[in-house]
Order: C-alpha cells, then sequence, then structure tokens
C-alpha cells in the first residue's frame, strides 16, 4: 500500500472518491482524512512496536537518544538521504526533534503514531513519506512549520544564537524553494488568491546570487519573512511596499533586482 493505511482504509477511501487517482491525490493533500478503521490512529500494540524501533536504534553510550548512528541506519531502511531529502525535516517537526539526528522515546513514538494509516514498523513510515514530501510541498502551513523547525535545527546545540550561518541557509533555501515553487497547488502559492506564486526559480537564483553577495548570516526574521514575501510579491515586485515591516535584507533585494532588471 503506497499510503501505509491498511487494506480496509484504502477499500473505503477509493470506494468514497470513485476513483483511484481522486482518492490519492485526496490522501496526499490530506492525508488526515483517512479515517482509520479502528478510530484512532495510535493504540498500544502499535506504540508497543514503535518502542521497539527507537529501542533498536538508541545510542549505546546516551541510551536516553537515538543519535546520529541511528539515525543514519534508520534513514537507509526507511530510504532517505540525509544530505538531500527534505522529508527527514518534516520528520524531525512533526517527532520533536531538538537536535539534528536525535529522537527522544516519546515525542519519536507519539509522533510517527499520529501519523494516518497505524504505521508500526519502518516499511509503513517509508511507504507513507511520499505523502509526507507531498504534503510540504503543497500545504502553506505545514510547510512554514517544517521550514522555520529546520532553522531551529541548523543552528546547531547553541540554543542562542539569532542566526544562520550563509552556507547552511543558501543550502537549506535551495532544499525547500524549488520543489515548493514548482509543485500544483504551491505551499508557497500566493497568499491573497492561492495563485502559482509569481516569484519564480528566476527570481530564486537572484535571490541566491544576492544573498551570496552580502555574505551575511541569516537572521530569522529574514528566514521566516522571505516565504511571506515568495507568497504576496509580483513577478516585477510592484507590489513590494518598501516602507513595510520587511528586514533590510529584503529591501536591499528588491533593489538589487529592480536595478538589475532596468540596466538589461
Amino acid at each position: 500500500m503506497i499510503t501505509a493505511t491498511s487494506e480496509k482504509d484504502a477499500s473505503r477511501f477509493v470506494k468514497k472518491y470513485k476513483t483511484l487517482e481522486a482518492a490519492l491525490d485526496a490522501f496526499y493533500n490530506d492525508p488526515s482524512s483517512a479515517s482509520l478503521s479502528n478510530g484512532s490512529g495510535s493504540n498500544k500494540g502499535q506504540e508497543k512496536k514503535l518502542g521497539e524501533i527507537w529501542e533498536k536504534y538508541k545510542d549505546s553510550s546516551d541510551p536516553k537518544l537515538v543519535k546520529i548512528d541511528g539515525t543514519l541506519a534508520i534513514c537507509e531502511e526507511i530510504g532517505v538521504d540525509p544530505s538531500s531529502d527534505p522529508v527527514l525535516f518534516c520528520l524531525a517537526a512533526d517527532l520533536g526533534s531538538k537536535v539534528t539526528g536525535e529522537w527522544e522515546k516519546e515525542p519519536f513514538v507519539k509522533g510517527i503514531a499520529s501519523y494516518p494509516g497505524n504505521i508500526d514498523s519502518l516499511s509503513s513510515l517509508k511507504n507513507y513519506l511520499p505523502a509526507l514530501r507531498k504534503k510540504l510541498n503543497t500545504d502553506p502551513t505545514y510547510f512554514k512549520k517544517v521550514y522555520m523547525h529546520a532553522f531551529t535545527l541548523a543552528k546547531g546545540q547553541d540554543f542562542g544564537a539569532r542566526t544562520l550561518q550563509l552556507d547552511t541557509a543558501l543550502d537549506l533555501w535551495t532544499l525547500f524553494i524549488p520543489p515548493a515553487l514548482s509543485s500544483n497547488p504551491s505551499a508557497l502559492a500566493r497568499s491573497s488568491d492561492n495563485r502559482s506564486p509569481e516569484f519564480t526559480e528566476e527570481e530564486f537564483d537572484l535571490w541566491i546570487e544576492f544573498m551570496k553577495k552580502k555574505g551575511k548570516a541569516v537572521s530569522k526574521d529574514t528566514w521566516s519573512l522571505l516565504v511571506d514575501f515568495i507568497r504576496t510579491i509580483d513577478k516585477d515586485f510592484k507590489d513590494y511596499d518598501d516602507e513595510g515591516a520587511w528586514p533590510s535584507t529584503i529591501d536591499d533585494y528588491v533593489d538589487f533586482v529592480t536595478t538589475r532588471r532596468t540596466s538589461k
């Protein structure tokens, strides 16, 4: 089952939406709409199995955590490349990871149990990952949740840090933004009318070029409000209010792009 739901739930879902294509589209846009046969996304048997998975991969020297070695082993089991697959950040946000590659037992178990489909094994979790990837790229609220959690994780263990190193920010923007821009529907759709974003990969490439030239660490405000900027700006930046409460970095980016375009 590619949705990781039970056979009975999948059958009910297809019956509700008449065709397999319609059912899959509905599921991937709102996985929670697939009500489970037992009426609950979690039960003691399921949590016991998930707990056993966590125990298998916990760190031998720090048994209160699954750490990097365990995380890499889990990633191999579920077919995730931790260097290039943003779905790992989805799991981090949903499963309460406070440090990159580390997982406490209770949020790990509760987080997976909260997913639809009665997931109780790494194979069934693997089957659910396409739904998470699609949700990340199509659901504005979920995208912002995962995107902001990534900022927190990427700062590392210095929880007092207020900025993100530029190289890390560039890598994460490249991981998150282009797939969402190209998705239909898009998690970065214009907030005013839900149309496809007018900020395209052309503007994104200019953003990366601008930030490289700027050469400074990225503040949390800039990180967060870039998403709002993408969701509100028009192609020619005519809607941009330079008197608005935008970070100076975004003001400077708008000047950079408009100057570049008028000089051609």
